[in-house]
């Protein structure tokens, strides 16, 4: 579909990396760059603009006036640092496409529609700049206070809230259609796709994450005269626990994922013992017994192995992400339209966070994935092939119009 191809590249262009990424960081002067070309893209096919106080931003097509709800699809324009094109663009802008041609399809047959219809972009997905990440669909879902959402601070201490406003995008117009079905497209993020030849998954879940951030407290020391045996080095036992995260999760052999991705060190100087070093960790796992576990028993291990050298900790942050489940008939509805078109689908359980998982709590959501080329996320060289975004193109257009159409 050459209109998705293209317009994947104008977005890819803003922000654009040497390596062929994407650094498009929430609330910046590029993020405020790809808004500003995203709502010109909804200006062109006629859709309401909406732009809520947390900076969502919706493109409304009023396909039934006597009705109150929408069905909204969407994803996020925002990227990590070393970001592909595909990830969260691929799916606002799909989505725009599709919001369009189910109007069309709409207004060739006079009366189905039941639903009206909105594509959105949700701000700060990522949490690159401002933790949490899902911020924008976590105030839209209810989860999030708006004030505590424009709290959060990037390492410079410039809030959420002074950067929106910054770049022009606190908006003042809500969405004022209650919202019925949320369905995302995404791409997978991993290989289970490739690695059963599938072209779309319907997915029913998530697992369940614990983000945990520590800091451990030494003491400053030159790092020539003092001796060994009296530093209290709180880089090292960072390190140590870094390592005994690890160690933890290969121990347990339940297939859990865990990173420690995430490192400040004060004061920063060749010359100095860190005295304080913050780390931030995760642990995944389906089964969210096994992630309480896992934590627990790695938290009391590095506590102790801290005190054997004189550093002490303390846990900064410690978010829990439950395993949701997404709704099970959106989940059908995907798999029927993917089947109907004659794609081999497949369901799963995402193991990475997404918008919908977020407004799962407030409206029926929905997940759909298109394959990831050698599971490649988070990194520049991202790939998915143009036939494969073209299906899930084609799933989501064919999902949203059964749901706007439906009886129910």
């Amino acid at each position: 579909m050459t209109v998705l191809h293209d317009l994947i590249a104008s977005f890819a262009a803003i922000g654009a990396t040497d390596d062929g990424g994407v650094c498009r960081l929430a609330a910046t002067v590029l993020d405020k760059e790809a808004r500003d070309l995203y709502l010109r893209e909804i200006g062109n096919r006629a859709l309401v603009p909406r732009i809520d106080a947390i900076g969502n931003m919706f493109g409304v097509a009023i396909l039934a006036p006597a009705s109150d709800d929408v069905v909204i699809t969407g994803s996020h324009l925002d990227s990590q640092p070393t970001g592909g094109r595909y990830d969260g663009a691929y799916g606002v802008l799909a989505g725009l496409l599709a919001v369009e041609a189910v109007r069309e399809r709409c207004l060739a047959n006079p009366g189905t529609a039941r639903r009206n219809l909105a594509v959105a972009n949700w701000t700060n997905e990522e949490g690159a700049r401002f933790q949490p990440s899902l911020s924008g669909s976590s105030v839209f879902a209810g989860s999030l206070s708006l004030q505590d959402a424009y709290a959060c601070a990037d390492g410079d201490g410039v809030t959420l809230g002074a950067a929106l406003a910054a770049i022009g995008y606190c908006g003042v117009t809500p969405l004022e259609y209650r919202p019925a079905r949320y369905v995302e497209l995404h791409v997978e993020q991993g290989d289970r796709l490739e690695q059963v030849a599938g072209d779309i998954a319907a997915v029913s879940g998530a697992w369940m994450t614990r983000k945990i951030s520590v800091v451990f407290e030494g003491d400053y020391s030159h790092t020539g005269p003092m001796p060994m045996p009296l530093r209290r080095d709180a880089l090292r036992a960072a390190a140590r626990a870094i390592e005994a995260l690890y160690v933890e999760v290969a121990r347990e052999n339940a297939g859990a994922h865990a990173s420690a991705a995430r490192i400040s060190v004060y004061p920063n100087s060749p010359n100095v013992v860190a005295g304080r070093v913050r780390v931030w960790f995760e642990i995944r796992h389906e089964d969210e017994a096994m992630v309480v576990a896992i934590t627990d028993r790695f938290l009391k291990r590095i506590d102790r192995e801290a005190r054997e050298i004189g550093v002490g900790i303390s846990i900064a942050a410690d978010e829990k992400r439950s395993a949701p489940s997404l709704d099970p008939h959106g989940a059908e509805l995907v798999r029927s339209a993917a089947r109907d078109l004659g794609l081999k689908v497949t369901t799963f359980k995402t193991i990475t966070g997404h918008d919908a998982l977020a407004i799962q709590k407030r409206i029926p959501a929905s997940l759909i994935f298109v394959p990831s080329q050698g599971g490649l996320s988070h990194n520049p060289r991202e790939f998915t092939a143009p036939d494969a975004l073209d299906k899930g193109y084609a799933v989501l257009a064919e999902t949203l119009w059964r749901m706007v159409t439906a009886q129910d």
